[in-house]
Order: C-alpha cells, then sequence, then structure tokens
C-alpha cells in the first residue's frame, strides 16, 4: 500500500471520529440520573408508614383499670387494653340472670377509672325518668383526658362546646389519649393552647 493511499485512509478515520465526538452524544453521567426518585419517595413514605404505626400500636398496648359492679357473678375491677368496649367487660364479670343490658351501649369504648354498673330487670323497670344534671363543679385537680365528661371539659378556661365535642370525638375514634401531648392532634389546639391547658389535664 502506498504512502498516498495510507494518507488518505487516516484522514477519513479522523474525519469519522471528529463527527462522532461532535454529534453524538454521550450518556448522562450527572447525580440526578444516579438518583432513583420513585425509591426515595417510597422509602420516605415506608418511614412514615412505621411511625404511624408505632404511635398506633402504643395506644392499643396502654392498659386501663376499670370496676365492673351491679348484676355481674364476679364484680371488681379489670384491667383492659386501650379501644376495648362496655361489651367486653360484661363479658369478663359474667352477668347473672337477673341481669338487664338493653338500656345499655356495649359498644361504647371504655375509659381508665370508668365504673360499668350492670342493671338489674327490675331496676329497669322503677326507673325514672332522669333529673337535670346539676353544673359540674370547677376542678380542683387535674382533669383525665380519658376520663373527663363534657360538663366538666366546658369548666376548663378556652374549652367551648366546640372544643370540649372535639375532645370526647377523638376519645371515641382513638380509644383515648396516649399522653397528654396527643390533644395537640385534636382540632383546634395548637402549641400555645397546649401549654396553657397543661395545668389543668393529665393523661393516666
Amino acid at each position: 500500500m502506498t504512502i498516498p493511499r495510507i494518507q488518505q485512509i487516516a484522514s477519513v478515520v479522523v474525519v469519522v471520529l471528529l463527527i462522532i465526538v461532535l454529534f453524538v452524544p454521550l450518556p448522562s453521567c450527572s447525580k440526578e440520573a444516579l438518583v432513583d426518585k420513585p425509591a426515595i419517595v417510597k422509602h420516605e413514605q415506608d418511614v412514615k408508614a412505621e411511625d404511624q404505626g408505632s404511635t398506633e400500636q402504643t395506644l392499643l398496648n396502654k392498659k386501663i383499670m376499670v370496676d365492673v359492679k351491679g348484676a355481674v357473678k364476679r364484680p371488681g375491677p379489670y384491667s383492659f387494653k386501650l379501644g376495648d368496649r362496655i361489651k367486653d367487660a360484661v363479658v369478663r364479670a359474667e352477668l347473672t340472670q337477673a341481669a338487664d343490658v338493653t338500656e345499655m351501649n356495649l359498644a361504647a369504648r371504655l375509659i381508665d377509672g370508668q365504673e360499668v354498673i350492670v342493671p338489674t330487670k327490675e331496676k329497669v323497670k322503677l326507673t325514672q325518668p332522669k333529673e337535670e344534671v346539676p353544673q359540674a363543679d370547677v376542678p380542683t385537680g387535674l382533669l383525665d383526658l380519658n376520663a373527663a365528661t363534657e360538663q366538666q371539659l366546658l369548666e376548663i378556661p378556652g374549652i367551648g362546646p366546640a372544643k370540649a365535642n372535639a375532645i370526647l370525638a377523638y376519645r371515641e375514634e382513638k380509644g383515648g389519649f396516649a399522653r397528654y401531648e396527643d390533644l395537640g392532634e385534636v382540632k383546634g389546639f395548637g402549641d400555645k393552647t397546649l401549654e396553657t391547658l397543661r395545668a389543668y389535664f393529665i393523661v393516666y
């Protein structure tokens, strides 16, 4: 092969290489290409789900004490899990033949320190219409968020009917408060309100 021929071939090769370098895009090596964004989003969602599951598990594991009496074979205090129902308390204490639960809300959630009284059939028949409940006194000590009645909540400065109902609705939905700070999850209770009410409430 002659020298001119070799030079011609070399010139063609150089031109081809220049075309490749100038016009053929190289694979992107940017950081964005190396990051799997969907994977990151999924990881964050998994972490949030784990945190939420941990809080719910803490609530479910909390123990409460309820006193069952009346027309039952084994009256006395019983330990239950937060979220258990009055029906669970009645089953544990065993009804007598004279018991009448027709006027009881067996689906209601149990509250720590609650007294569950099972009436007898005769007592239910003789029960007179309920008189108007007198207004509750202003609490002199810390009020249990899981046991306070609506009237007691209304006696707390800064709590009106809307906030009292919101607390009761949260207790019914979640089974109760695991700690005082959970009050912040209730609509209308911000950080400033929590600090103000801390002197009035406690969670047993």
